[in-house]
């Protein structure tokens, strides 16, 4: 099999929105030949918008339960501790990145400026930018 990925919550934001440029890693032939997981961090941030109806969230429901949710594990929890002891990060990216970690996944963001100070995390920016 091919990569493991780790979504962040950003570029499912990106596809909800149409937007071409993260289409291709929503297309069968890649994720047919990846392994996609996400953090129960991207279902809350997704979910949590104001003003979300019920119609948007579950069409948010229904993308996300094509992916794997990984647990935040005690292993997950131990990553996320050292990865906040040791960089500037917010919780929630701490958290997924400890869990692309965990996972071994190249964690795919537009926000790599989020995580640039986890030297051993893998980063892939679809945008290019930053």
């Amino acid at each position: 099999m091919g990569i493991n990925y780790l979504y962040d919550t950003n570029i499912f934001i990106y596809y909800l929105a149409g937007d071409e440029t993260v289409s291709e890693f929503f297309s069968d032939a890649f994720l047919n030949n990846n392994y996609v997981v996400t953090s129960p961090i991207v279902r809350i941030e997704l979910l949590c918008f104001s003003g979300l109806s019920d119609e948007e969230a579950e069409v948010i429901e229904d993308l996300l339960s094509q992916f794997d949710s990984i647990p935040i594990s005690r292993k997950v929890e131990n990553r996320t501790i050292a990865l906040k002891r040791k960089n500037k990060i917010k919780l929630p990216d701490a958290v997924i990145a400890a869990t692309a970690l965990c996972q071994t996944a190249v964690l795919l963001t537009r926000n790599v400026h989020d995580f640039q100070g986890i030297a051993e995390l893998k980063l892939e920016n679809p945008f290019g930018d930053e």
